[in-house]
């Protein structure tokens, strides 16, 4: 005779909770990283872009710290000391002497003006375009901290000694020449090309 079994209930009950263990980060270290494959064997430290860019934001700081009590940036201070040698000049040459666009010398300019230390006038010859001209005050404010603008260049360069700054220089000069046609805009000092001015000035 058949007996009677009891139902197994189906329903189950929750299962018991698993406790996932956190995820490891491998944090790369010196040692790990000269182990790495040479596609990864560097840090922003071998990357001469990053280094430049760092150097120059350590620049501006020594400059705002010297010149003015930072009321003036590098860039300002040179375009005021380009017109002081080369007055009258227009925006697009301006924009040449100094390696920057149309857009960014007019913001410069505009600044400027607003505090009195150039002045922009028509040019007689061709009446649709600005000459500009440092005022009294903006050739004073140059001569003021001209100094101090020099003690800064000289801050910067202060790590190396004589020989290796002339080094420096050099090699500057020449990564600057060599790339100056892939900026946005070209430096042509003088109105000359880079590489036409060092033929020029290292000439017997």
């Amino acid at each position: 005779m058949r007996k009677n079994v009891p139902a197994v209930p189906t329903k189950l009950g929750p299962k018991p909770a698993v406790r996932r263990q956190p995820a490891l980060v491998v944090v790369p270290t010196v040692s790990n990283v000269t182990a790495s494959s040479s596609t990864t064997n560097h840090t922003i430290w071998d990357r001469p872009g990053y280094l430049v860019r760092r150097l120059h934001q350590i620049h501006v700081a020594m400059f705002s710290a010297r010149v003015a009590d930072g009321q003036v940036t590098p860039v300002q201070f040179g375009l005021l000391s380009i017109l002081i040698r080369r007055p009258g000049i227009d925006q697009a040459t301006l924009g040449a002497e100094l390696g920057l666009d149309p857009a960014n010398v007019a913001e410069i300019l505009r600044r400027l003006e607003d505090r009195n230390l150039l002045t922009r006038v028509v040019d007689p010859q061709n009446r649709r375009r600005k000459l500009c001209l440092a005022t009294p005050d903006g050739k004073k404010f140059v001569q003021r901290y001209q100094k101090d603008m020099q003690l800064s260049q000289q801050q910067l360069l202060s790590p190396l000694n004589p020989a290796d700054r002339r080094v420096f220089m050099e090699l500057l000069g020449r990564l600057v020449e060599g790339n100056n046609e892939n900026g946005r805009t070209s430096l042509r000092p003088g109105g000359e090309a880079l590489k036409a001015r060092g033929r020029r000035v290292g000439a017997p």
